[in-house]
């Protein structure tokens, strides 16, 4: 499916679309996919059940998932002429655009991880971060609409930091249109309940395979894999975490605190604020 998504967003390039309607029009055909592929071949029976969680994920889908589109504004807006200052001061160009476009599309997404990984990481080590992480991690399950669980400031910190070295740097629109349509589609394979055998993949991307521990009520098994898409960052930095032949726990979610973690999206919204919830959680 990645695959399809890159295929198309190349063919999409060459026809001079956008990078948001490349990144539309896969986000669509992907949830469409995969929510075959949730019904036809799920991962797990447990997940595949009403959980009372699709309502709070649908909000998130539409509404905390703007935050990002708003971060990613902000790091281009702000970065984007201090990198063309930079640029004209050293009298060349930061980014590389006379590579292929594959390459530039790979070199974007490894740019673009570096500063999300250790987003990611920080919000897993520092508690104030933790607050605001932990509403991703509520999910009792896992399935492809709670990709979308990730409350707005969380949305917000991570598209900034994650676009601000690209911006600074000058990249075109045709790489990240692709990188928007490998993006689109793996956000959801990887948090699907879809039985899929990617064998060497795992090594290589944070498939759904790999992604599962990160969503272990045990933080022991769940700090690790924080990379969003390929896993480079992990090795580096030696957080990556993957056994193929022992299963990921079926028990996803904030364990014990997950009963009193609320299930609403207003509450999912104001719980990072709320220090009734924390006093007794966080030292």
């Amino acid at each position: 499916m990645t695959g399809g998504a890159v295929a198309f967003g190349l063919w999409a390039i060459a026809r001079h679309w956008p990078a948001w309607a490349v990144g539309v029009v896969v986000v669509v055909v992907a949830a469409v996919l995969v929510t075959l592929l949730e019904w036809i071949i799920p991962y797990s029976r447990v997940w595949a059940k009403p959980h009372g969680d699709r309502l709070t994920d649908f909000w998130h889908l539409v509404f905390s998932n703007r935050a990002f589109d708003v971060g990613t504004l902000v790091a281009i807006g702000v970065f984007a002429p201090l990198g063309e200052a930079l640029s004209s001061r050293l009298g060349t160009r930061l980014w590389p655009h006379g590579w292929p476009l594959p390459l530039q599309a790979l070199l974007a997404v490894v740019v673009f991880e570096l500063p999300w990984y250790w987003i990611h990481r920080l919000e897993h080590i520092w508690a104030p971060l933790w607050r605001v992480h932990s509403v991703h991690h509520s999910s009792r399950r896992i399935y492809w609409w709670n990709f979308a669980r990730t409350h707005p400031l969380d949305n917000l910190i991570s598209a900034v930091a994650a676009f601000t070295p690209l911006s600074l740097l000058g990249v075109g629109d045709e790489p990240l249109a692709l990188m928007a349509a490998f993006s689109g589609a793996h956000g959801m394979l990887q948090h699907s309940n879809i039985d899929l055998r990617t064998g060497f993949l795992d090594l290589f991307f944070s498939t759904a395979r790999v992604h599962r521990w990160h969503h272990s009520p045990r933080r022991h098994e769940a700090d690790a894999n924080y990379s969003p898409r390929v896993m480079l960052w992990d090795h580096v930095f030696g957080s990556y975490r993957f056994r193929p032949d022992v299963a990921p726990p079926e028990d996803v979610g904030l364990g014990e605190d997950a009963a009193e973690f609320p299930e609403s999206y207003v509450g999912q919204l104001l719980v990072p604020f709320r220090s009734d919830y924390w006093r007794k959680r966080l030292p």
